[in-house]
């Protein structure tokens, strides 16, 4: 399925936070009594500390919501994976895929979509949150059970995405799982239970490239390939027809446009 390159497309939008977003550090500060006992993990960029929303955080996030949407396989139980291992070529392993792992991929299929680490725009105000464990048992507090994880209590994060040799149906996926983290449904990070990682997408920007077609209407030529920059509505109106129906989701010709 990777072979030939048919297209590309590029998909770049903003995270805002309406919650606390706590995403914990691997590390463990716990022998250091100045740090917070969940401390919000952090990278380097253009060679400063700052903090970050990796992208296998938000791979995981879309990945869970679409294996929702598209009744994906249970990894724990039937996974796809052991079937699609069978298939000796890329288009037979893709085939016996469920169509969760078709977008995302597993061990026996590459994923043709990329989450690169998410950085924020302009300032972040941190936090910090005071918790406390609740016995399972009683109901109630348990007794020096408090922790105080380090949350970003305001901030916009700039999020990049890419496809590779994509079908319009999982562009329509990931449209859908935008729309749902807008409405609530969809949260990122830790303690989610208690109110926090709720997010809204703003200022979503989305191009589309095809390598092996010539001369679309509103597309631009590139030499050795064609590009169209899309309005949100216009991408919404064209995949709004889509349905999620066998038909859709077992096709393997890249003989669509959009």
């Amino acid at each position: 399925m990777f072979k030939t390159l048919h297209n590309e497309c590029f998909m770049k939008f903003d995270l805002k936070t309406n919650s606390p977003l706590l995403i914990k550090a691997s590390e463990n500060k716990e022998l250091d009594p100045i740090l917070p006992d969940n401390q919000f993990i952090r990278t380097y960029k253009d060679g400063e500390l700052t903090v970050v929303m990796p992208g296998s955080s938000i791979k995981g996030v879309f990945r869970n919501r679409a294996e929702k949407i598209l009744n994906g396989c249970d990894i724990f139980r039937d996974s796809c994976a052991r079937e699609a291992k069978r298939g000796e070529t890329g288009k037979e392993r893709y085939i016996r895929s469920c169509p969760a792992c078709k977008i995302f991929g597993s061990i026996a299929l590459k994923s043709r979509i990329l989450f690169k680490d998410s950085f924020p725009i302009g300032e972040v105000k941190m936090g910090r949150r005071t918790n406390v464990s609740i016995d399972r048992i009683t109901g109630a507090a348990k007794q020096s059970a408090l922790f105080e994880p380090e949350v970003v209590e305001n901030g916009t994060f700039r999020c990049d995405i890419k496809m590779e040799n994509v079908f319009n149906w999982q562009i329509k996926v990931i449209l859908d799982i935008l729309n749902e983290i807008n409405e609530g449904y969809v949260v990122f990070g830790g303690v989610t239970s208690r109110g926090f990682g709720r997010m809204s997408v703003l200022n979503i920007d989305f191009s589309l490239r095809y390598y092996d077609k010539k001369d679309l209407q509103g597309y631009k030529s590139h030499g050795f390939y064609i590009e169209k920059k899309f309005d949100i509505q216009e991408l919404k109106d064209k995949l709004n027809t889509i349905k999620y129906d066998d038909n859709t989701l077992k096709k393997v010709e890249f003989d669509e446009t959009l």
